[in-house]
């Protein structure tokens, strides 16, 4: 009796301990116990919490419309250009409704996606395989792993945990072929998308391959020909019709967004792809496993997209694989089970891995939706749950067969800890009190200038380096306050039309963009930061020694040349002043010069954004003549075979001077 009773508590308070641990020792940690720290940085982050600040106030009434957020002013249906949120919005809602400001109330949204994410694994596992040791630990991985830590910056992936659910209602409608499992696995696969469009996306990635895994290894014939019953084919078509009503209020603005962009090529999101490095590959946090951080930065020119390790337990569990299927002590139907999700891992690792730029996702990409998505990346958040299942599946086994493991199997809980510990310090955070600091003044700013006989702002930061990111969504975060409208905007994706003003923020960036939407410009308030007016930055030509313009030319994979009798488009730059007498130039094609800084010191035009590579020291001389020194200490001239501008030369000659050419017609 008193075993019964003990087992019934270990049972209820493992988990629990579990649960406090991972919150303490992850958000807690990161947050600090002040709150004072947010994760992730200026740009997504506060991106995402501007998202659910405007669903809240589309609740509360303070705004008419949810898709036409008052930002890219006056484009309507900006939320679809990025993730919504909505299916989460009520817990957020929940905690400024209590009081909570804004920031707060996104800490707390996002505690709470922690807790959700490990109760709903370990209800579903325990469920599952009735073990709550292998379920509490399972929950861990799937709320506290080292790779969701790594990939903290991307909190819209985090509200994922409907997933385990859905997984086990699909397993139950194979293995028993009861319709309302089936419905279940509809309604959650609809809900994640209402969670985030991009798991959404990928949570019917990995169904597609768990469903192949299944034909496969259980050649189950009654799946298709239960359909002879016209009961039940009717219950079929009916719960994809539901489906069908209940996602389309949600897919139609963005199938509406979609139109209005160039589709995304392939080539831009290759880079995301996970490699096989990519799976061993962590942040510098972990404390365990921090030194796999020293041998991935050259996966790619995205590395930091690649912090997919999950810790050293998982891997432990896809190592006992074979010996559990050579074993002659498991049962056969057990077996089977085993391949069926081993398949199905190495089906969805397969059709989404970048071996040397080959990568069988290039088929996936074709179906409709899938090339929207830019971070593929983030399927992990997803094959997680398979890592997890083949991990519980092959250790609950083990233990049923070979008393000697549960001993080991009694001290996961602690090793799951260690394993997934981390150095807060190594976490991208930013400081709230700065963010709503920085907030306020452009609050101010606004506030000062702002009268009703305007529609709507232009807010034109003192710093150009400020444009993309940081002041952009302090506009937009102070204009959400003053409830009133603004053309700065950071998204996900934007209209063509809008990059000039997203990248300049200048006078002609803007009329470009009002003559674009048909709107009157004297209808936009312009605010400058430097309280000065508005000044556009000059369109320049520049002319070589060689008395030929220098050209980005895009059929050279944008490498800047001086082969142009005349000068056209490709052959105009933007001259951006910066502090120190230094210089950007940006190309007709809204990309930055940029300094190879390697063995070539070839300039090209292939940066969108800037840095210190993309800034020139410019040096005046009489009859229009400048130079220009780059990041390497080099000054630029043409060279001589090629014509290719370079950064080669230590001294000033007449190869390193341009004739500079304000245009006149700009």
């Amino acid at each position: 009796m008193i075993f019964k009773n003990f087992r019934k508590i270990y049972r209820v308070v493992l988990p629990l301990l579990l649960l406090v641990a991972g919150l303490y020792l992850t958000p807690i940690q990161i947050f600090q116990t002040n709150l004072s720290k947010v994760p992730g940085d200026f740009g997504d982050a506060r991106f995402n919490n501007y998202i659910l600040e405007h669903g809240y106030n589309y609740l509360t009434g303070k705004v008419d419309k949810f898709w036409d957020a008052p930002f890219m002013y006056p484009y309507k249906n900006v939320i679809a250009f990025s993730d919504n949120l909505l299916g989460t919005l009520p817990i957020y809602s929940v905690f400024r409704a209590s009081g909570f400001d804004r920031e707060t109330s996104f800490q707390l949204w996002l505690f709470t996606l922690f807790v959700l994410n490990f109760i709903c694994c370990y209800l579903a596992l325990n469920h599952w395989i009735a073990n709550s040791l292998l379920a509490a630990t399972g929950a861990y991985i799937f709320a506290f792993s080292i790779f969701i830590v790594g990939n903290i910056y991307n909190v819209q992936t985090f509200p994922r945990f409907i997933v385990p659910f859905v997984f086990f209602w699909i397993w139950k409608y194979f293995s028993e072929k009861r319709i309302e499992y089936f419905l279940f696995t509809s309604i959650g696969v609809v809900f994640q998308f209402y969670c985030g469009i991009y798991l959404g996306f990928l949570l019917v990635y990995s169904l597609l391959f768990l469903t192949a895994a299944y034909l496969i290894i259980y050649r189950d014939k009654s799946l298709f020909t239960q359909f002879k019953i016209i009961k039940q084919t009717i219950y079929f078509l009916l719960i994809i019709l539901l489906t069908a009503v209940l996602l389309t209020p949600l897919m139609l603005p963005y199938i509406k967004a979609s139109e209005a962009l160039a589709k995304p090529e392939f080539k831009d999101m290759i880079s995301t792809i996970p490699t096989l490095r990519s799976y061993f590959f962590t942040s510098k946090a972990p404390i365990v496993w921090g030194l796999l951080s020293e041998h991935g930065t050259h996966i790619s020119s995205n590395w930091w997209f690649h912090f997919l390790f999950i810790g050293g337990l998982p891997w432990l569990g896809i190592i006992a694989v074979p010996f559990l299927l050579l074993s002659k002590d498991i049962n056969p139907a057990i077996k089977k089970s085993l391949h069926f999700w081993t398949l199905a891992l190495f089906l969805s690792l397969t059709f989404c891995l970048n071996i040397n730029g080959l990568t069988l996702y290039r088929i996936i990409y074709e179906i409709p939706g899938f090339s929207s998505m830019r971070s593929m990346n983030r399927i992990m958040n997803i094959e997680v749950f398979f890592f997890i299942l083949i991990f519980v599946f092959v250790f609950n086994e083990l233990s049923k067969s070979y008393r000697m493991i549960n001993g080991l199997i009694l001290s996961f809980p602690l090793l799951i800890i260690i394993d997934n510990l981390i150095d807060p310090k190594e976490i991208k955070v930013y400081d709230k009190g700065e963010s709503q600091k920085e907030i306020q003044f452009v609050k101010e700013k606004i506030m000062n200038k702002y009268n009703k006989n305007y529609i709507a702002i232009a807010f034109k930061p003192k710093n150009i380096m400020e444009v993309e990111t940081e002041r952009q969504l302090d506009v937009m975060l102070a204009t959400q306050e003053l409830n009133i409208s603004c053309v700065n905007a950071y998204t996900g994706y934007s209209p063509t039309a809008f990059i000039d003003f997203y990248k300049q923020a200048d006078r002609k960036a803007l009329n470009k963009w009002c003559e674009f939407n048909h709107l009157n410009k004297n209808l936009i308030l312009k605010i400058n930061e430097s309280d000065s007016e508005w000044e556009d930055y000059p369109q320049i030509n520049l002319k070589a020694e060689n008395d030929k313009y220098i050209c980005a030319d895009k059929s050279l994979n944008y490498f800047i040349t001086a082969n142009r009798d005349k000068a056209n488009q490709w052959e105009t730059f933007t001259l951006i002043p910066f502090k120190n007498n230094k210089y950007a130039l940006l190309s007709f094609h809204n990309l930055f010069l940029s300094c190879d800084s390697g063995c070539t010191d070839e300039i090209n035009a292939l940066s969108k954004q800037i840095s210190e590579k993309e800034l020139f020291e410019k040096f005046d001389f009489d009859h229009d003549l400048v130079s220009f020194k780059a990041i390497n200490g080099k000054y630029l001239s043409v060279d001589k075979k090629s014509y290719h501008l370079c950064a080669k030369s230590n001294s000033i000659s007449k190869e390193e001077k341009f004739i500079l050419e304000v245009r006149k017609d700009e």
